[in-house]
């Protein structure tokens, strides 16, 4: 899928007030979550527990994982090298997984 249809089909599903659990290739679901504030056209806003204020996730974050994704899962691209180019990707990665299997 192209990434433009990627970011379609994520505002389209996404709304606030969902709950995503974290969730890594190497470890699956771990106890956390966060709840999607609101969805524009550039950027998905969260609310984590974990942080003092609403955290703006930008389009080209989303952009990266799409791009990463089928080696992030087959574990050819680790998490730890995503880390070093987007500070967002524990929210990229469990909103990609969300989408991709429905609310667990």
């Amino acid at each position: 899928m192209s990434f433009k249809k990627f970011w379609a089909t994520l505002r389209a599903n996404l709304r606030p007030g969902d709950t995503i659990r974290n969730w890594t290739a190497a470890k699956g679901y771990l106890g956390d979550s966060f709840t999607i504030a609101r969805v524009s056209d550039k950027a998905v806003h969260i609310d984590a527990s974990n942080a003092a204020t609403t955290q703006h996730v930008p389009r080209n974050d989303f952009e990266l994982m799409h791009s990463l994704w089928k080696e992030y899962c087959s574990g050819q691209a680790q998490r730890q090298d995503i880390r070093d180019q987007t500070r967002f990707s524990k929210y990229t990665i469990s909103i990609i997984k969300h989408l991709e299997t429905g609310p667990t």
